[in-house]
């Protein structure tokens, strides 16, 4: 007994299992016989009463004594069993030799009960041809189609088992039901290889017997242009299993004229073949032209292929695409900018965009207008080398170097992979020898290709930053005005939104915020900035931004984490926070953001000053900056703790004064219960105090509890 059959072969059997549930167990016939050990097979047949017929024919065949004495297993075909064949097969026409090779296919030595079988094995007859015996819960089937319907009837010389089908050795197979697909090719002459190593992987009587097939047969010639590049003796058998039946398709035979223009379909090992048809014929895999087509057979229909096909698991990269017909603008792309060995021969993953994506591509951008670089620098950001990376090893977000080393943003959940925001992965895992290729519905483009707000929306960080300007209508302004964005994350937001619902912000007050965090007109890159700047940002306030070892801060609280992410109409800077405009701030808020203002934000923290200047006010507060106190260092360096404070509040007033409400000449009492006089000569607002004098020099920063105006000398009180 033979059993050369593996894993691949089960692949092939998938559509007989279910047949098999049906076939067996059908009747009440279908039991376990133990026959009478005092009789021998023949005389065990006698007595059974189902096998006259072949009683008669051992008898007349002279087979009598063999298989009286010799230790045997016979697998017996019923009356019924042969009165179905005789239907088909006049018995008066076989002769004597005839009946002899018949009955020897049904014998084979040893005995072999249904207890011993494994799922599936070839098992070899007196007359030297195979069956092809398969046993499952539902029973036991021979060369596809004969039940066992009474097994483990035990002889003195060995085992019956009783069948509901007469098995005919190939000669009368082929007369009876035509050839399989094993002697098609056995008959074309051509195919010496590939039987060869259908034999040696021991599907030689799947293919006989089982089906129906389709099966691409790479003619002789075509093996021998693979081994030419490949050592078969380096192949396993295993691999050489995989290798046949990526060249079956199991289920109704496919003819060329049932084909459409492009298919893919499933090979019996699991891999896709993806077959195109048109007026130059049938192509699979690309390359594999078939010709002849259509050769009928008994359990299927074979199609010529000049080319051995191969699974992705002996493909590169590049060739497992070259392979796939969706991928052919991908393909001539990677051709032409000489990026075939780059991606053959690297780890890699890829991102593979389809035709279709390419074509939505094509429709808004003229491929005629990119220039070999830039075509290089598209089809680089659809890779990641160095890294295999499946789907299974994906977090929910991920950012990722690609082969252009911008970078890419992938996000997994149950519903799929999307890559940028926008495209999705339709087809994932598709493995190949140095790596991996995923198919997406877009193409990925570099940030040199996309306006502000695209390069925003391709980032998971942003996904919050991104629906605002939607909703504030804002999205045509990013987009098309050279512009510079500090852009919050959507953990700056939550922080935000964790203090501020946002449902209280009105449209009007949402877009002032967003407005607040551009530059219109300017696209300002990190290594532009001083040390210090104050810049007008798109809502007409000030934004505060320093530079330094330490990195860049904007309004003194906001750290920029990623810099210098250009686009083609700006550049974006990551922060961590979101950027208040006055509005929302209360007079320390505003005093708090602004660099120029350090010197004075530190003393009313000393002091504990902050408290009282969060409190409900209004205030007007003069703030001097920070040349001002450095001006009167040694003055400061004199006064008490209670000095300070009182100097402090010598610049705070308990009303709101803009300087649109000052009239030419006004004397106001501060906090500390001192008069300042405020005059407005000239557009220019002076105050004078009882010991200094000093110039606004910035007015009218109103927040939510007050106002300040920039004052450029500290005013100092008079000390009793």
């Amino acid at each position: 007994m033979k059993t050369p059959f593996n894993r691949l072969l089960v692949l092939l059997l998938a559509p007989l299992v279910a047949a098999l549930l049906f076939t067996a167990c059908g009747d009440d016939n279908d039991v376990t016989d133990n026959g009478d050990d005092e009789l021998n097979i023949v005389e065990t047949a006698q007595e059974d009463g189902r096998f006259t017929t072949l009683v008669g024919l051992v008898q007349d065949a002279g087979l009598q004594d063999l298989l009286s004495t010799d230790e045997l297993t016979v697998f017996a075909p019923t009356d019924a069993a042969f009165e179905e064949l005789f239907e088909v097969v006049n018995p008066n026409d076989l002769t004597q030799d005839d009946i002899i090779e018949i009955l020897s296919y049904h014998v084979t030595e040893g005995t072999i009960a249904s207890g011993d079988l494994q799922p599936q094995q070839d098992v070899e007859m007196l007359n030297e041809e195979l069956t092809l015996v398969q046993s499952s819960a539902a029973g036991v089937v021979v060369n596809g189609s004969s039940n066992v319907v009474v097994a483990d009837v035990e002889a003195t010389n060995g085992i019956i088992h009783a069948v509901d089908e007469v098995l005919l050795p190939k000669e009368f197979r082929v007369a009876v039901e035509g050839p399989s697909l094993v002697e098609i090719a056995e008959d074309a002459g051509n195919f010496t290889t590939l039987l060869d190593l259908v034999e040696q992987g021991g599907l030689k009587t799947t293919l006989q017997f089982l089906g129906p097939y389709t099966a691409f047969a790479p003619t002789d010639d075509a093996f021998d242009a693979l081994f030419a590049e490949i050592d078969p003796a380096s192949l396993t058998e295993e691999q050489i299993g995989f290798i046949l039946t990526y060249h079956v398709i199991t289920g109704s035979p496919i003819l060329s004229t049932d084909l459409e223009a492009e298919q893919t379909v499933s090979s019996a090992n699991g891999d896709p073949l993806y077959i195109t048809s048109g007026q130059e014929g049938v192509v699979v895999n690309g390359s594999a032209n078939v010709g002849p087509a259509d050769l009928e057979a008994s359990n299927g229909v074979v199609h010529v292929v000049d080319q051995v096909l191969l699974p992705n698991a002996f493909l590169n990269a590049v060739q497992v695409a070259q392979k796939n017909y969706n991928f052919t603008t991908l393909v001539d792309l990677i051709v032409q900018a000489n990026l075939v060995d780059a991606v053959a021969s690297s780890e890699i993953t890829v991102f593979a965009p389809t035709n279709d994506a390419f074509d939505a591509l094509f429709a808004e951008v003229d491929p005629a207008s990119l220039t070999p670089e830039q075509v290089e620098n598209i089809l680089l950001y659809h890779t990641i080398i160095g890294s295999t990376i499946l789907s299974t090893d994906l977090a929910a977000e991920q950012t990722v170097e690609s082969g252009s080393t911008e970078p890419l943003y992938i996000t997994a959940d149950s519903e799929g992979v999307v890559v940028n925001g926008n495209s999705t992965v339709v087809t994932a895992d598709v493995e190949a020898t140095n790596g991996v290729i995923h198919a997406v519905d877009t193409v990925l483009l570099p940030n040199a290709f996309l306006n502000t707000a695209e390069v925003a929306q391709k980032n998971y960080n942003f996904t919050t930053l991104v629906d605002l300007l939607v909703q504030a209508n804002l999205v045509d302004a990013v987009a098309n005005n050279e512009i510079t964005v500090f852009a919050p994350t959507n953990e700056a937001f939550d922080a935000l939104f964790a203090e501020v619902d946002p449902n209280s912000l009105t449209p009007e007050q949402v877009e002032n915020i967003l407005l607040y965090h551009t530059i219109i007109g300017s696209t300002i890159l990190s290594t532009d900035l001083a040390a210090e700047q104050t810049v007008e940002s798109g809502s007409a306030e000030s934004l505060y931004i320093t530079s330094g070892e330490a990195g860049v801060s904007v309004n003194a609280s906001s750290t920029v984490t990623a810099a210098d992410v250009e686009s083609a109409n700006g550049v974006i800077h990551v922060i961590d926070s979101v950027l208040l405009p006055n509005a929302f701030l209360d007079v320390t808020g505003i005093v708090s953001k602004n660099y120029d203002l350090t010197t004075l934000v530190g003393l009313l923290s000393d002091n504990d000053l902050v408290t009282t200047l969060q409190g409900d006010g209004p205030f007007t507060v003069f703030a001097p900056t920070n040349a001002a106190f450095e001006a009167i260092e040694a003055t400061l360096a004199t006064l008490t703790t209670p000095q300070v404070v009182e100097t402090l509040l010598y610049h705070v007033y308990d009303a709101l004064v803009l300087s649109t409400d000052l009239q030419p000449t006004q004397t106001i009492t501060m906090l500390n219960d001192q008069d300042v006089t405020i005059t407005v000569s000239g557009g220019t607002v002076t105050i004078d105090a009882a010991g200094s004098s000093a110039v606004v020099t910035v007015a009218d920063l109103e927040g939510t509890n007050g106002v300040v105006h920039i004052i450029d000398e500290v005013l100092i009180p008079s000390f009793n």
